[in-house]
């Protein structure tokens, strides 16, 4: 008998162009043979005209693994709405236990349409992915449910404070914000809403997890290519990859560009370029494509070729849990990496094998110096990082482990 999976997740899985999306799609289309998935996705207005434009082939695609998909609107965050909305917001969450009130998904559509789904397919099992979905689990608690940790979430999410507020609403808001989070380590760290198992990205997060269910590390899949393309013997080509809707990585993109960025010329006479590549870039790092040796393009729909060509990945991280699937996708294409210890935490990378590890501006630019002025330090790096990822992210092994947990909390595994 094959069982149905309602996989419910914060967003539109395709395109596959964010890390989330790379990682939920890479975990769930293996196995599509093996369980009957449907799915149901939060998207806003410029996801669903995104889908509208492309919706032949990406509809052809959502069917390869889903048997129906479904998407309901994302509700606006406390900080888009008025004082009385954002009132009954917060209450609302208090009453049901919700956690993460300032960037919750939570919404009666979601609700309603995950009843439906669940009575119409007879859903066997709820896998949900993110903690921002896990109110679900409390509206459908009657279905065994698994939860998939991207990182730890309230360690991500403060709760976000405006200037829009008097001294007393304030206190108000503050007070709401240690329900939220209280709400939220109660579900993530402990078990609160009874998941029959947690699945993790990274092992330093799961160890941060009670054991009240099982807990799987389910790391990022990846198929290693070697690199197509020789490395320039002339110059260092740089590629910083990266959603600027994230805060952390407009942070990290930040750092690099006022810290390290500047020290480079002084430590190597070898020709550098930068590419920052990603949607939404702010005014300020827009303002760095002026400079002839800067590329800032935005969102590129194939970032293929800008991997195969660059010399260099950079993952200046400064803040975050979880694990940075872009230092994965670059070690997976055999790209040099050159990282903060964030970015590559959570990983089981030895720094100088499989990639190189600054924390300093000073010694993170000295990094970069020393591969610009070896080629071969970028083949050797270029070599380990295809042989780390055969070892850890291979995709089968992957899948595996992910069907074992799942058939656990079904009763269908040994």
């Amino acid at each position: 008998m094959t069982r149905n999976i309602l996989l419910v997740t914060t967003t539109p899985l395709l395109p596959a162009d964010s890390g989330g999306r790379i990682y939920t799609w890479g975990t769930t289309a293996p196995l599509a043979g093996r369980f009957r998935y449907h799915l149901l996705a939060m998207a806003n207005d410029a996801e669903r005209a995104q889908f509208a434009r492309d919706a032949d082939r990406l509809d052809a695609r959502y069917r390869e693994v889903f048997t129906t998909y479904t998407f309901v609107d994302r509700p606006p965050i406390p900080a888009d709405l008025d004082r009385r909305r954002v009132l009954r917001h917060l209450v609302e969450h208090t009453r049901h236990g919700l956690p993460l009130m300032d960037v919750s998904y939570y919404s009666k559509e979601a609700v309603a349409t995950t009843r439906r789904l669940v009575a119409e397919h007879d859903i066997d099992l709820i896998e949900v992915d993110h903690l921002q979905m896990a109110f679900v689990r409390r509206f459908v608690p009657e279905v065994p449910a698994v939860l998939v940790n991207h990182n730890i979430e309230s360690d991500l999410h403060p709760f976000w404070m405006t200037d829009r507020w008097s001294p007393p609403e304030l206190m108000i808001w503050r007070a709401f914000a240690e329900i939220s989070r209280r709400n939220a380590r109660a579900i993530e760290l402990r078990n609160r809403l009874d998941f029959g198992a947690k699945l993790f990205i990274s092992s330093a997060d799961a160890a941060r997890v009670d054991d009240a269910c099982p807990k799987y590390l389910l790391p990022v899949p990846m198929t290693a290519t070697p690199r197509p393309e020789p490395f320039h013997p002339d110059r260092l080509d740089i590629l910083w990859l990266g959603g600027f809707d994230w805060p952390p990585n407009v942070e990290g993109a930040r750092w690099f560009m006022d810290h390290v960025w500047p020290r480079l010329s002084e430590l190597t006479d070898v020709p550098i370029r930068l590419r920052l590549v990603g949607g939404a870039p702010p005014p300020d790092l827009v303002a760095h494509d002026a400079d002839p040796r800067i590329d800032v393009p935005g969102y590129v729909d194939d970032i293929a070729p800008l991997k195969a060509t660059a010399d260099v990945l950079v993952a200046p991280v400064l803040s975050g849990s979880g694990v940075r699937v872009k230092t994965v996708e670059a070690l997976a294409s055999g790209l040099p990496v050159v990282a903060t210890s964030k970015g590559h935490e959570g990983l089981d990378t030895v720094p100088g094998r499989d990639l190189l590890v600054a924390d300093d501006p000073a010694a993170f630019a000295g990094e970069l110096a020393r591969l610009a002025n070896s080629v071969e330090l970028r083949a050797a790096l270029s070599r380990a990082a295809i042989t780390y990822v055969r070892t850890h992210h291979d995709p089968t092994t992957v899948a595996a482990v992910k069907a074992e947990a799942i058939e656990k909390v079904l009763g269908d595994g040994p």
